[in-house]
């Protein structure tokens, strides 16, 4: 009968091996390296290398410390909040900016006429 792990046990094979719990297949395109490097590291036969580690881990804080707790998973750039965008939700960005920034000037307009007096309406004379 195979012996199965506690939660304890689970989390102490995932520190000794950052491979724990990623398919082999995944392993390998992920760090683009063959089948059999792959199920060597899964073993633990072989520790893979530390950018390898950094890339299955997926945090961008191993390239950029600003980015630190950002994670790629499944082509989403997920916060540390757990907020989820997709590279389409990025590039909408710049638009989403300019709109931004039309309303403001729109409204800047608008309050500027508020002070103005009606169409039709004289404005009082003072002497």
């Amino acid at each position: 009968m195979p012996r199965t792990l506690g939660r304890a046990g689970r989390t102490k094979q995932m520190s000794l091996n950052p491979c724990y719990g990623i398919p082999a297949e995944q392993i390998a395109r992920i760090c683009r390296v063959s089948l059999k490097t792959a199920m060597r590291w899964k073993r633990g036969a072989t520790r893979p290398p530390q950018t390898a580690i950094m890339m299955l881990e997926g945090d961008l804080g191993s390239f950029d410390p600003e980015w630190r707790g950002w994670l790629l998973r499944n082509g989403k750039l997920i916060s540390p909040e757990g907020w989820e965008v997709t590279t389409g939700d990025v590039l909408t960005l710049p638009l989403l900016r300019a709109q931004i920034a039309g309303y403001q000037a729109k409204e800047r307009q608008i309050l500027a006429m508020d002070g103005q007096p009606e169409p039709g309406e004289l404005p009082a004379i003072r002497a």
